[in-house]
């Protein structure tokens, strides 16, 4: 086989890979949604995020400021705890839409796992008899 046509087969197939992965991923989701929309779910993630959110910004506040030596710097101390909160805040949606997240990467996985199946298949076909 020529790199050429070799390079084409490997392009079409990672094509084909990646179509087979967003397909289950939207199916996935589909199913980890059961009727609600995007949109709710997010904005009921977000609203329960508040807690960590607070908690970032106090422990980043409080390593800020443990960080300092001598002068205090209030500008730095601020910044850490912004930071602190974006985290924070990061981390509870994260946490909050594990089950559709988790639900997305299994349609993923799964219909990328069939596509690479029957690519094998192809280059290494079973005769059962």
């Amino acid at each position: 086989m020529k790199i050429g046509e070799w390079l084409k087969s490997e392009v079409e197939y990672g094509r084909d890979l990646a179509g087979s992965g967003l397909h289950g991923a939207r199916t996935g989701a589909g199913t980890a949604l059961a009727g609600q929309s995007v949109g709710d779910v997010l904005g009921r993630s977000a609203r329960a995020s508040w807690a960590p959110s607070v908690l970032g910004a106090g422990v980043a506040a409080a390593a800020a400021l443990l960080a300092q030596r001598r002068r205090k710097n209030i500008a730095i101390v601020a910044a850490m705890s912004a930071v602190g909160a974006v985290v924070g805040f990061a981390a509870g949606v994260a946490w909050e839409t594990r089950e559709l997240s988790g639900g997305i990467a299994r349609g993923a996985l799964r219909e990328m796992g069939t596509m690479r199946d029957s690519h094998w298949l192809g280059k290494h076909p079973i005769n059962f008899g």
